[in-house]
């Protein structure tokens, strides 16, 4: 009975290394599905995943195989290339496994803090998710409390506290991810471990967040972007960031018949000090479509411009613009986010549909939007191509102005203003 015992003992501890060994396994594949961008990749290690749980019986194993599907879907939501059914199935699937995870440790930071992102998440997409009890823990202080240094805590800790819709990115937000940088640097010479996720998410929102200052100083930026893509040459993400961060030419003003399709008044704009949009005209020009958005004071070093689209002109589709009181939804967004240092800048450039812009992926349908200045600075002229937009006769838009960080001033059309 003694040998049967033992066998048994042995056989269930070869079983639980065994299950172990293809949770680390997942786990890498994941990582390079992620940082690739690999919707398909990070799919098939959750099918994969799922697939463990169902034949584990290791209790840690269950909860760090629960908390991988959960954080796969939390990722697989920020590709920007899924509709709203199909992200609210991830956020669903995502939420039960982040929670499951909760059940079998309570004392599991990261189980907590994905639950808390993908909470959010939902929420800014209009999902419902299950109500916590009366009570409960903040999920996201909770998982700060429990453990403020594990890299996925720290990861989302300092996106949450980066952001800041009113300006730049939070000093708090900064520190996390510098301090969080570091720490994966020193442990990565101490051990050999290879260049992961959260190697690579510590740097590129490092540079994200420094981006996203009043002075960003792009030129500085751009040696830590090259070293990122050293470490991932196929990190999508840092491949985005150095590309906004690459310095282009703006091109000269179009020679073009300009007519007036909007007018605003001066001075309505959320802060007196950011740019102030007070008119808008538009031009055909072959195969692009040119946009000169006018503002009542020269441009800063650093502001944005975007150009908000309902095609169809139905109010039930696209995306609710995030204007204070707007009821108008889009189904195209180009977006002009740039700092220039005299002919040339740097920055985002490009256009997107709804599904792209809730996953913040506002370069998905192209990047091939072209820049100029107005001669007095106080204009600043975007062509688009005409086959991304594809406007019908019901079209109708909106011009938004303000900071390259945070939205200011806009003027709605009528429909028809193509």
């Amino acid at each position: 009975m003694r040998k049967l015992f033992l066998a048994l003992f042995l056989l269930a501890r070869t079983l639980s290394a065994d299950d172990a060994r293809e949770l680390t396994l997942a786990r890498e594949l994941l990582d390079d599905a992620v940082i690739r961008n690999d919707e398909e990749g990070m799919r098939l290690v959750r099918e994969r995943v799922l697939r463990l749980i169902a034949e584990a019986d290791d209790r840690t194993v269950l909860r760090d195989a629960h908390y991988l599907v959960a954080l796969s879907t939390n990722l697989e939501l920020f590709s920007g290339q899924r509709n709203l059914a199909t992200s609210a199935a991830l956020i669903a699937t995502g939420i039960r496994h982040a929670d499951r995870a909760i059940e079998l440790d309570p004392k599991f930071a990261d189980g907590w803090m994905i639950s808390a992102m993908l909470r959010g998440s939902a929420r800014r997409m209009g999902v419902a998710v299950p109500a916590d009890p009366p009570g409960s823990p903040s999920r996201l202080l909770h998982a700060v409390e429990l453990d403020p240094n594990s890299p996925g805590v720290a990861t989302f800790h300092g996106m949450i506290r980066s952001f800041n819709p009113a300006g730049p990115a939070g000093a708090e937000g900064v520190r996390i991810f510098e301090q969080l940088a570091a720490r994966l640097d020193a442990d990565r010479a101490a051990t050999g471990r290879r260049f992961g996720l959260w190697d690579a998410y510590a740097h590129a929102w490092m540079l994200f967040v420094r981006m996203a200052t009043d002075d960003p100083h792009p030129e500085m930026l751009r040696p830590e972007a090259a070293r990122l893509l050293e470490q991932r040459p196929d990190f999508a993400l840092g491949r985005q960031i150095a590309d906004q961060l690459a310095e282009r030419r703006f091109a000269g003003a179009p020679n073009v018949q300009w007519q007036r399709v909007l007018t605003d008044a001066g001075g309505d704009g959320s802060n007196p000090k950011s740019p102030d949009v007070i008119a808008v005209d538009r031009a055909d020009s072959g195969d692009r479509l040119w946009y000169r958005v006018s503002f009542r004071e020269p441009l800063p070093r650093s502001f944005g411009v975007n150009l908000i689209f309902d095609r169809d002109g139905d109010p039930s589709t696209g995306m609710p613009w995030w204007g204070n009181g707007s009821t108008f939804r889009f189904d195209r967004l180009v977006t002009a986010w740039i700092t220039r240092d005299g002919d040339r800048y740097s920055g985002i450039a490009g256009v997107t549909d709804d599904d792209g812009a809730r996953g913040g992926r506002l370069m998905k349908l192209a990047t091939d939007v072209v820049i100029a200045m107005g001669g007095d600075e106080r204009s600043v002229m975007v062509g688009v191509p005409r086959g991304v937009l594809a406007l019908t006769d019901k079209s109708a838009m909106i011009a938004a102005g303000g900071t390259h960080l945070a939205w200011n001033d806009d003027a709605t059309s009528a429909s028809n203003s193509r």
